[in-house]
């Protein structure tokens, strides 16, 4: 059996996407799962392979895994239910597909199932893999509520299946010790602030706004010395994919999926083609990112105007590339900067970073308590030196 130990792994549980990072390892695939309907898998696929014929080769493209719901929901059945993941439910579909923006997903077994894929997918060649300590976040409007369950039902050992490039099922089991969940917007304060080391060696004098541009929320939250600055956070229910990816779809003739807009934007493509034609959206896009970077900065001034202490926003999220130069231009009176390395994993990074640093701060702790009890050990060998 092949352990992999990790000391820390990033997940960025997002509502368009899941990214993780560990050991300088990362994956990002569509937040999209479906539950596999009995019957519809090849016979094949359903023998498990033993250890020792292990194939390590996986596709991202077509995920499909078993995981035991009793782990999650607590039922009393050693049952597997089997899922679809991320880019296998999206490549099935020509037209829309709807995206969870519930708050109580974190309660479900479709969640497990995107985390157990990517854990499984980050390390393919191992059948063991022990996580140290798992830190994610949860947006700030959803934080109280969902910290307390979220954490507790992360930490334990779940047997997992999933699919090899050869339609065969292979067991892992993936151990979670501890868990940290902090409020979503932190995690690019830290990544800002912090090196790849978990040190801070970015020094924040006054207060840093965070704009998190996601593909279905919007989260801006502000930091003043590294606190949370009360009545700050602003959450918009609609993002990218409802503001402007949707308008462009309603824009067209024929329905196609959201996300193949996308990745012709995000290819530099202002027209998809189908079937021969040509369809042209660049008017429709131009002025659906204004809209949404007017908007964005309307909120930001009438909410965070009277913060004084505010002389810097920071934007960060996967729609950056799209919407930071708009947002730059209505928010004149608040300098922007922004992540430009791979603003969609400044989450992942973040909570590796505070990670780290967590790791060290035990270590320093234990090293001096242990230092302490050395010294409290010679001094009463010493007294009772003295005393003979």
């Amino acid at each position: 059996m092949r352990t992999e130990k990790i000391r820390v792994i990033g997940v960025d549980l997002g509502y368009d996407s899941v990214k993780m990072m560990a050991k300088d390892k990362k994956i990002v695939f569509p937040s999209l799962v479906e539950e596999e309907e009995e019957g519809i898998l090849l016979e094949n696929s359903l023998e498990v392979l033993k250890n020792e014929e292990l194939l390590e080769k996986f596709d991202i493209n077509k995920i499909i895994i078993k995981i035991q719901d009793k782990i999650i929901r607590g039922y009393n059945d050693d049952s597997f239910n089997t899922y679809r993941v991320g880019n296998y439910v999206l490549n099935q579909r020509s037209s829309s597909i709807g995206y969870s923006l519930s708050d109580q997903k974190y309660k479900e077994p479709e969640e497990f199932a995107k985390l157990l894929s990517g854990i499984s997918l980050l390390f393919p060649k191992a059948d063991k893999i022990v996580i140290k300590n798992l830190v994610t976040g949860l947006p700030i409007k959803y934080y109280e509520k969902h910290k307390d369950y979220f954490k507790k039902e992360l930490v334990n050992t779940f047997t997992i299946q999933i699919k090899n490039i050869k339609n065969q099922f292979i067991s892992k089991e993936i151990e979670i010790k501890k868990a940290t969940v902090i409020p979503q917007g932190l995690a690019s304060y830290y990544d800002f602030i912090m090196d790849n080391s978990g040190l801070v060696t970015t020094n924040i004098e006054g207060g840093l706004g965070i704009i998190d541009l996601g593909g279905l929320t919007i989260d801006c939250v502000a930091f003043n010395d590294g606190e949370l600055i009360k009545d700050s956070p602003i959450s918009f229910n609609d993002g990218v994919r409802t503001r402007i990816f949707k308008k462009i779809q309603d824009s067209l003739d024929i329905d196609i999926s959201q996300d193949l807009i996308k990745k012709q934007i995000l290819a530099g493509k202002d027209f998809i083609r189908v079937r021969n034609e040509r369809y042209e959206f660049k008017e429709i896009k131009d002025y659906s990112i204004d809209k949404l970077a007017k908007d964005i900065a309307l909120q930001i001034k009438n909410r965070w105007e009277s913060f004084l202490m505010i002389d810097k926003i920071l934007i960060t999220g996967g729609a950056t590339i799209l919407l930071f130069e708009n947002v730059n231009k209505y928010l004149e009176d608040f300098p922007c900067e922004r992540i430009d390395n791979e603003p969609q994993f400044s989450n992942c990074r973040g909570y590796i970073k505070l990670g780290k640093a967590l790791d060290r701060k035990r270590e320093e702790e234990l090293k001096a308590k242990l230092k302490e009890r050395t010294n409290q050990a010679t001094e009463e060998v010493a007294a009772t030196t003295n005393e003979g």
